[in-house]
């Protein structure tokens, strides 16, 4: 199996963090997202894995290479103009010479990829989307399948009063190479709007998988934050660089918690951080690695992204800290965002 992972958008609803990262690098648990996508694909037996890119794309280059370390192979496609998601993919149709998968490199999810591909061969599929049942499922695409799984009304990002269904299309999908002769090389072309409807114009036999276990399309700061606090609390299966030490509460290698630190489960500390003597880390926060967390500073449902610095006395509720932000002492915030430059008063409560 080969799988191409979508990771070229510039992810402009996650700034601060994406200002200087590209998006399939802003961290989750200490990790890339993107890496938790390749862990994914690894775990389901995929080693040759193809990767479109754009925005910042040396960078996401720099730190996975050609895969080596995961036991893959990677290659890559830079885009100097948009070509949309299918036309990204088709510029590996020559490699593409089974069925395989696309996934975006910015969602969290733990769905059966396996089940998905043998459900799509039992069915002789073109091409099949997992789906995925939302409470508001106004930002994606909507898909409406008989009881067979075939796909026979699609409607992408509907207004309120179009909505049919609360299923929506998840951006991972398993394809034939025959899919891709419908896409061209010299102009934008994209699955949502353009391919799946000439799918679907065609008769083709398009299929829909109704996917089990957690997925989580990362796209705006919420999104971010959820995602966390989701898989502090098992409802979904991420492999997270730390030990647990106890239910609830992973620590990272080389991390020093001082004496009379408060802890309360769920929470996460990366690997070289500190904790000074009297910091109180609350349900839910997520410190990342070779942070500094000073003197009585408290931190709940909080994501301090790794090499931040908070400083003493200070109290952090709902926050997300960006990666080498130095928060200073005796500040008090809820529901902000923290750049390395500033901060931004705009997160809602999320736990």
């Amino acid at each position: 199996m080969q799988a191409v992972i979508l990771a070229g958008g510039q992810g402009t609803r996650l700034r601060p963090l994406t200002a200087r990262t590209p998006k399939p690098m802003v961290p989750l648990f200490d990790r890339p997202v993107m890496e938790h996508t390749l862990l994914l694909l690894r775990k389901h037996g995929i080693q040759q894995v193809f990767v479109t890119l754009s925005y910042r794309a040396r960078e996401i280059i720099d730190y996975f290479g050609g895969g080596s370390r995961w036991g893959m192979r990677i290659h890559y496609s830079i885009e100097d103009e948009p070509m949309g998601t299918a036309g990204g993919v088709r510029r590996f149709a020559s490699s593409l010479n089974d069925t395989f998968l696309v996934i975006s490199g910015d969602a969290v999810t733990d769905f059966d990829l396996s089940e998905a591909v043998a459900f799509h061969r039992r069915k002789g599929a073109v091409a099949t989307l997992l789906l995925y049942s939302v409470e508001d499922p106004t930002p994606f695409g909507i898909v409406e399948t008989d009881r067979d799984g075939r796909i026979h009304r699609f409607l992408e990002k509907p207004s309120a009063n179009e909505v049919f269904t609360n299923t929506v299309n998840t951006g991972i999908y398993v394809l034939e190479p025959y899919a891709l002769r419908f896409v061209p090389d010299d102009q934008p072309f994209d699955f949502s709007r353009n391919l799946f409807p000439r799918l679907l114009a065609n008769n083709d036999p398009f299929f829909g998988f109704r996917a089990q276990g957690y997925w989580c399309d990362i796209g705006n700061l919420l999104q971010y934050q959820q995602a966390h606090f989701d898989a502090l609390t098992n409802k979904v299966d991420l492999d997270l660089p730390a030990e647990q030490a106890r239910p609830g509460a992973w620590i990272g290698e080389d991390a020093i918690v001082d004496g009379n630190v408060k802890l309360e489960p769920p929470f996460y500390i990366g690997a070289g951080t500190r904790l000074q003597r009297g910091a109180a880390i609350g349900k839910h926060a997520v410190i990342g690695a070779r942070c500094m967390v000073e003197t009585g500073a408290s931190i709940l449902a909080s994501i301090v992204c790794p090499g931040a610095h908070v400083g003493a006395g200070t109290r952090l509720s709902h926050c997300v800290v960006d990666s080498g932000a130095h928060v200073e002492s005796k500040t008090a915030l809820v529901n902000a965002v923290l750049s390395v430059e500033s901060v931004l008063a705009t997160l809602p409560m999320a736990a």
